[in-house]
């Protein structure tokens, strides 16, 4: 019995060792499981970090892409900076269009195609001319410029038209819409010159920074004074007028203005009136989207508070679209003396020879003409010869023309700032509370030489709930 009971403790010693044996192998393989899995997170983990989207490989060929992408930008900036040096050293303006660019990056060895507004590069990067602009909203060596006026691009949207210049008139147009404006310079120099800083009853002292409005304002209505005129202001009445809820809210669009005018040394307005491309024939027309492009049936038959609100919603990038305030259409007109070199009585007493009224005729070779104020459009075929109205009781003359239509009417590559359709503005007239809303320029149903109401200049007034076929608008755009 002892034999079989140490048999048996020995066989229950050796199942114990052998359960043992067999557990510790269970363990073992866990943990060699539990290894292998841990081995595998970790080279999953070392894996993404270095070729997942944010991965370290990923992130040294975005590195190596954005390095090349700025060698190749900096190489075409040098380019474009060696020819605006030549050109400028042969008696050129050093201005630069998306035009120009192509032609200038063309046949580099580090770019293998240049299109109208942006090239590739040899590295299949797609690089934008605006690139090579600098910041949006500043000239960037884009635009030609000098001391006393600096151009900008509105956006990345806008590019200068080939051949026009800040002598000729410089014009940008906006890619997607055809949307054109031209540069008004209002030179910085103004306000250190005496003439201007102070001035009959005028009188006033130099602004001393670009929030100093109310002095900016005066230097301006001093330089343009000879296109001023009593009992008209650039002042808030009511929201009818306008649109604007207070005096607080146009002041602020004012101030915004006045301060880019005087930083920048000027403010783009529309090329042409602002048209629309479906024709409306009555007030009770549907107010249609605006655009400011040749070809275009006049926007008339809106209230100047509609107006308003058409030329603010073509805003653009970082610039305020608005109505002209009173002071922005004299300082077009001083524009047009100094640069073009009309004398003042073509712009305040007999505007007819640019102009489209009653008494003007010229030739006509492209858009349309109505005979009928409006309610229908003849497409020019060949060419078209307006007549003039030789009496006061004669409505020969009376033609209404398409956006642009007259090469005679225009002045410094702006179009029908003379005649056409009047324009409303964001001027007041103070001399009778019923008729608040200030208009500029005449129209085809005046005579050019009927001063005061005729020439480009000239000034007049609406109730805010008139609305005629003889009245549009113009924007202007400032940052």
């Amino acid at each position: 019995m002892l034999n079989k009971a140490k048999n048996e403790d020995f066989f229950d010693v050796n199942q114990a060792r052998e359960r043992a044996k067999e557990k510790t192998k269970g363990i073992t393989l866990i943990a060699l499981v539990i290894t292998i899995i841990v081995l595998l997170i970790l080279a999953a983990v070392s894996i993404a970090t270095l070729t997942g989207e944010n991965g370290i490989l990923s992130k040294a060929n975005t590195a190596k892409e954005e390095t090349q992408r700025e060698d190749v930008k900096e190489q075409a900036k040098l380019d474009i900076a060696d020819y605006v040096t030549n050109d400028l050293a042969n008696g050129g303006d050093g201005s630069i269009t998306n035009e120009k660019i192509q032609e200038i990056l063309t046949g580099k060895d580090y770019v293998q195609e240049a299109e109208s507004d942006y090239f590739i590069s040899k590295d299949n990067q797609k690089i934008e001319y605006a690139e090579l602009y600098g910041k949006i909203g500043d000239t960037g060596g884009s635009l030609p410029s000098t001391e006393n006026t600096k151009p900008y691009l509105p956006s990345s949207d806008f590019s200068q038209e080939a051949g026009t210049d800040l002598s000729t008139g410089l014009v940008i147009k906006e890619k997607e819409t055809g949307n054109s404006y031209v540069w008004i310079e209002v030179p910085k120099s103004i306000y250190n010159n005496i003439d201007y800083t102070t001035g009959g009853t005028n009188a006033t002292e130099a602004p001393t920074n670009a929030e100093d409005y109310n002095k900016i304002e005066k230097v301006l209505q001093n330089y343009a004074k000879d296109y001023r005129k009593t009992n008209y202001v650039d002042e808030w009445k009511s929201e009818e007028q306008h649109g604007f809820k207070s005096s607080t809210e146009y002041d602020n669009l004012k101030h915004k203005m006045l301060k880019s005018v005087y930083e920048n040394g000027g403010f783009w307005i529309g090329q042409y009136e602002m048209g629309t491309e479906t024709l409306r024939t009555s007030k009770n027309a549907e107010l249609t989207d605006p655009v400011c492009k040749e070809g275009a049936y006049p926007y008339n038959y809106v209230t100047c508070k509609q107006a308003q609100e058409k030329a603010s919603s073509m805003n653009s990038g970082e610039c305020e679209s608005s109505l002209m305030f009173g002071i922005q259409w004299d300082l077009v007109m001083k524009h047009i003396e100094t640069k073009e070199g009309k004398i003042q009585a073509e712009l305040n007493s007999d505007s007819t020879s640019w102009g489209n009224y009653l008494n003007a005729t010229f030739t006509v070779t492209k858009g349309k003409y109505s005979t009928d104020s409006g309610k229908n459009f003849t497409e020019v075929s060949g060419s078209y010869t307006k007549p003039a109205s030789i009496t006061s009781s004669d409505d020969t003359g009376k033609i209404l023309l398409t956006t642009g239509a007259s090469e005679i009417n225009r002045v410094l590559n702006i179009y029908d700032i003379a005649g056409n359709v009047s324009e409303w503005t964001l001027e007041r007239y103070t001399a009778n509370s019923n008729f608040p809303c200030g208009y500029r320029g005449g129209s085809y149903g005046y005579y050019g030489s009927a001063s005061p109401f005729g020439p480009a200049s000239s000034r007049d007034f609406y109730s805010t709930s008139d609305s005629y076929v003889t009245c549009g608008f113009r924007p202007a755009l400032y940052k």
